[in-house]
């Protein structure tokens, strides 16, 4: 007879913490404006219950968890230039810190058994850059279109499969039709591909390694008002 699958629950996982972000906005010219924003790391301590269900064997006396990891900083820089009123070409860039991100520890605590674990990840940092053109000069019709690239925060030996993180490409476009002074809607989609993730990864003495075939995400969204 066959032994029921195991269930190990996170719950009641709370923290509190800050992360202060700071922004500013210049106008270089009456047509070039440029935006940066940064954002300080946060330390991320989430504590909660750990409750086991359905063990072949008898329960551990472990009964609380803490998962520990920090929140990048990250540094943002935008360059929005007016060429003609309401046409607008737009530039980004970013740096995110994920170095910091590489280290993730869990420790689980109560009864006679306090084990802890630290998941080195080996991240590294990551920039990402994007390009976009809006168009908002018509009173009842807008457009925009975009395209931008992230780095990938791991190395292809580094990578695990929770965590198969990749480059990433993405094709941005988004409409928006004033139908009346009442009524208008907007429709906008992204095309994500992820890269291919590629792992090879040796864990408890098994091997896994593989990469996806079709790793894309299409993601699309709409809205609709109006005005009584």
């Amino acid at each position: 007879m066959p032994l029921p699958d195991g269930k190990v629950k996170f719950e009641n996982m709370t923290d509190l913490g800050c992360q202060p972000f700071l922004g500013l906005t210049y106008y270089l010219s009456d047509r070039l404006m440029l935006g940066v924003v940064y954002r300080a790391e946060m330390d991320v301590n989430l504590e909660g219950d750990l409750n086991f269900r359905n063990l072949a064997f008898p329960t551990p006396p472990a009964n609380d968890i803490d998962i520990d990891w920090d929140n990048p900083q990250t540094l943002k820089a935008g360059l929005r230039y007016e060429f003609t009123p309401g046409k607008r070409l737009i530039f980004s860039a970013n740096w995110e810190d994920w170095s910091a991100f590489s280290e993730n520890q869990l420790a689980i605590t109560g009864g006679v058994l306090n084990p802890a674990g630290v998941l080195e990840r080996n991240f590294k940092d990551t920039w990402s850059a994007g390009v976009a053109i809006t168009d908002l000069s018509n009173k009842t019709r807008a457009y925009s279109v975009g395209f931008s690239y992230d780095s990938s925060p791991v190395s292809n030996k580094d990578r695990t499969i929770d965590l198969p993180f990749d480059e990433t490409f993405k094709l941005s476009a988004a409409y928006a039709w004033k139908l009346s002074r009442k009524l208008d809607f907007g429709f906008g989609g992204t095309l994500s591909y992820f890269g291919e993730g590629k792992v090879d990864q040796t864990a408890q003495g098994v091997r896994f390694k593989g990469k996806f075939d079709t790793n894309m995400a299409l993601f699309l969204g709409g809205t609709l008002r109006y005005v009584f």
